[in-house]
Order: C-alpha cells, then structure tokens, then sequence
C-alpha cells in the first residue's frame, strides 16, 4: 500500500459530490448544502452498486426511501455516519464545535481565562473559517499556551497541519494532545481525535497502529459507527476478516449506507468475497423478514376478503368501502410479492421497515371495521326487535287510554243525543242530567242494568237510549282489541324481519371473530 507522508491521500481529498462544502462562518448554510451533496452523494454510489444490496428497479426508484439519518448533519460526524468523508473534515468539525455539547464543555475550560486569551481563541476560530490557515494556525498556537488543556485547539491545530499544512508528524503530535486531554472531559471529542490519528498512522504504512487506535474510539464511544466502519476498515487491510467483517455489520445496522459505501471501497479488496457474503446474509436475513411478512398478511387478507364478498352479495350492510379496501390491498400484496421478486437487501429493508408495515397496518385497520360494523348490525338487530315489543306495548297503552277517554266522553255525549232525539217535551230535560259528571256514568250504569235485568219492561224510546250505550261500548272495545291485534301483527313482522337480518348477520360475525 503506498504511503502519504508529505500529501494528501486519494480518500482525504474532496471528492467530486462534496466540491461546494467548503469552511465559512455561516454553519446553517454549510449544514444544507452538505445535506444536499449528501444526497448527491448518497445517489451516486446507489446507481452503481452491488445487485445484492440494490436492484435496478430499486434504482430507479430513487433515493427517498433509502437515505436515512442524513437530515440531521448539524449533529457533526456522529449523524452524518456514511455520509462522512475525510475530505470535508475540516467542515464536519466547524459543525462539531457548534454543537451544545461542546460549547458546554469549552464554557468551563474558558471560565477562568482573562479577555484576552478568550479574545485570542475567538481570532483563531474566525481565521479558521476565512480560510486563512497561517493566522489561524499563529493563532491557535497562542490560545494553546494560555489554555493547553482546551483540546478543541489541539484538534483544530490537528487540523490544520493534517489538511491544509500536511505535515502529518506535526498533526500527529496535537491529536495525541488532545486524545490526553479530552478523555476525562469527553469521551466522545477523543475518540473523534483518535480516528484522525488513526488515519495519520494509515498514511504512514502503520496500519496496526490505525487499527488500535480506531479499536480505542469504539471502546469509549461504541455508538460513534463511523469508527466501526473506519476499524473494519484497517482489519480488511490487515486481512483480520473475522473483526473487519463483525464491525462492518454493527455499522451496517446502524446506517445501512455503509453497504453503498464499503461496496466500493477499496479498503475491503483485500476480503472483497467475506463483504460480497454478509452483503448476501443480510439480504437473506432480510428476506426471511420479508416472506414471512407476505405470508402473514396473504393469510389475513384471504380470511377478510371471502367475508366482504359474501356481505356484499347478502345486501344487509353497505359494505362498498371495505370492498374498496379490499381491492387495493389486493393490489398492495401483488406489489409486495414483486418486491419480492427484486431480491435485493434494501427492497427487503424498504418492505421489513415501511411497506409490510402500513399494509399490515391497514389490514388491521380494515378487520378491525369489519369486526365493530357487523358487532353493531348484530346489536342494532337486537335493539329493534326489543323496541319493536316496546312499541307494541306503549301502542296497546296508547289503544288502552284512548279507550278508556272514548267510553269517558261516550257516557256524556250518547246520553245526551239519544234523549235529545228519542225524549217529548220535558223528559229532554233529561239531557242535562247526563251532561253533569258522575250523575251521566251512574245514569248510564243504570239504564245498562234496565237494558239487562228489565228488558221486557222497557219503553220503544228508552230500549233504543240503551242499546246506543251498548253499541258505543262494543264499539270502543272492539277498537281496543282490533288495534291491538293489528299492533301485534306489526310488531310480528318487524321481528320476523329483524330475527331474519340477525340470522344472516350472525355466520359473518363469527367469521370475523377468528381473523
């Protein structure tokens, strides 16, 4: 492996998708234009990558569904995870030292230092980000001798002398000053040093040194995956497959970005075949995911949609909706079966994390409707065969009063006219007598007890005044028992209809209880 002692290696150089990031005052700015390239970049390698890790027709459906992670850059180095390359180093840690985290940790270091060395460090920092290297390395030496225990100027002076100045013994030195001096403020800071002294000893042709030292950052920041990576890395080049291969995988499973990326390079030649098969066991991982996914929801669907169908011919509920639902989520699992088909890692991820999901997730959606709806026919059926008896019973109390009010008003009214129309001259006073409550029922009581015990006795005019009572009484009772009979008729029939629509209803609930 060829060395860089005195330039820049080919992969500490900016590379083509990264050409406009460049150092600036402006962080937020630089933070969208690197999420931008990131993307570019992220593009790129997708494009033309290993058919395990991506199909054609995964390709061409662009990135959206495969980037993750990437919006949030301002986060330095620890979110950017893949999307880190050593040639926009410089900006990744003007965004690293803008992040609270630091800021908090460099608000003790300063505490105790006078204006002008607070003045000093300021002056480096704007040097910096002009780009105006030499002042800023003139700078940051100053702050260094008022402040040797701010490692953020050892890593900045680090930097300098790494990127821009390339003298890598020199830069060598300050990443080992501000690993000392980090690591009992932030283990995070000096395992962010110790990747870039890892690199150093890279260039130099110690790769077991960089591999200690990447080995160093994981174990004072296990989540940081850019060190996974960097350390699967230097173990390709030192042919240690078994430790390259391991954490190639962790930093797979936390960005599975790092595949586009490990898949090109060149660090991994050595092992090319060991990468080619965890690329092949995570995709087989995946895809056991995925077909077991499509079995199981093949399976729900084949349950609900027989249901829907039949409902649908039976009429007894509006069931358009779940039909329309249930088409589409027909449609859904042909799709997913040809993705399927694809056979790639990320066609797999895309259906473990996001398809599989929201279809499962309308699936439950839809039986879960399916199963409330015919629950509530079932107990509307229920409720109208109970209010239909309910009716019928508040009609024969309605049949009941309007009887008992007609006979009321019979025994004043009948009265008056029959002797009104039978009665000569005074006995019309009659009339009145039967127009004074209590006095009328009693005198109709009367007359009925004549109409039946003295029948043979009484006159023309007072037979025809009582059979008037007796006709008026048949009639207002047989009103009582034909509207009776007729109300319960209705309620029979309505209850037949209900019974029927709950017979035809109750199969489909059982049905549904099993999906």
């Amino acid at each position: 492996m060829k060395l860089y002692l005195n330039e820049l290696a080919p992969w500490e150089r900016k590379q083509e998708y990264y050409h406009t990031i460049q150092l600036g005052k402006d962080v937020k700015e630089q933070t969208n234009v690197l999420n931008k390239q990131t993307k570019a970049m992220i593009a790129s390698q997708l494009a033309s990558t290993n058919a395990i890790i991506a199909s054609q027709d995964r390709i061409s459906d662009g990135i959206d569904a495969v980037v993750c992670g990437v919006e949030r850059v301002e986060q330095g180095i620890s979110e950017l995870k893949s999307a880190f390359e050593w040639g926009i180093s410089e900006v990744v840690w003007q965004i690293e030292q803008n992040r609270a985290v630091l800021r908090d940790i460099l608000e003790v270091l300063m505490a105790p230092l006078d204006t002008q060395a607070k003045e000093r460090r300021k002056r480096a920092e704007d040097a910096y980000a002009n780009g105006w290297i030499e002042d800023a390395e003139e700078e940051f030496l100053e702050s260094e001798k008022l402040n040797k225990f701010d490692f953020s100027i050892h890593i900045s002076l680090g930097m300098i002398y790494l990127f821009k100045l390339v003298d890598k013994e020199k830069a060598l030195s300050y990443f080992e000053k501000a690993i000392k001096y980090s690591k009992p403020k932030s283990s995070f800071h000096a395992s962010y040093a110790l990747l870039h002294k890892a690199l150093i000893h890279c260039d130099m042709g110690n790769t077991e040194e960089a591999e200690k030292s990447s080995h160093e950052a994981i174990t004072l920041s296990p989540s940081l995956t850019e060190a996974l990576y960097q350390n699967a890395q230097y173990n390709a080049q030192l042919r240690n497959t078994s430790k390259s291969i391991e954490n190639l995988e962790k930093a797979i499973r936390l960005d599975k970005l790092y595949c586009l990326k490990a898949n090109k390079d060149e660090m991994f030649d050595p092992i090319r075949d060991a990468v080619n098969r965890l690329f092949e066991k995570l995709r087989d991982e995946e895809k056991k995911k995925s077909q077991a996914s499509f079995a199981k929801l093949s399976e729900k669907h084949n349950q609900s949609k027989p249901i829907i169908e039949d409902i649908a011919k039976e009429k007894f509920i509006d069931s358009s909706s779940w039909t329309n639902k249930s088409n589409k989520l027909d449609n859904e699992l042909k799709e997913l079966r040809s993705r399927i088909d694809r056979d790639s890692y990320y066609d797999f991820l895309e259906i473990n994390n996001k398809i599989a999901p929201s279809i499962m997730q309308a699936q439950d959606g839809l039986v879960s409707e399916l199963k409330q709806k015919i629950k509530s026919t079932v107990e509307s059926f229920e409720r109208n065969i109970s209010g239909a008896k309910s009716k019928h019973k508040n009609k024969l109390e309605e049949y009941w009063g309007k009887t008992g009010s007609a006979i009321l008003i019979g025994s004043f009214v009948v009265p008056v006219i029959m002797t009104l129309i039978t009665a000569e001259g005074f006995d019309k006073l009659w009339a009145i007598a039967f127009c004074i409550p209590v006095i009328s029922q009693l005198l109709s009581i009367t007359w009925l007890g004549f109409f039946i015990f003295k029948y043979s006795s009484l006159s023309s005019n007072e037979l025809v005044f009582a059979w008037s009572l007796v006709l008026y009484l048949a009639g207002s009772i047989a009103y009582y028992f034909i509207s009776k009979s007729s109300s319960k008729d209705e309620m029979a029939i309505e209850i037949n209809k209900q019974k029927n629509l709950k017979e035809l209803a109750m199969p489909y609930f059982e049905r549904v209880k099993n999906i």
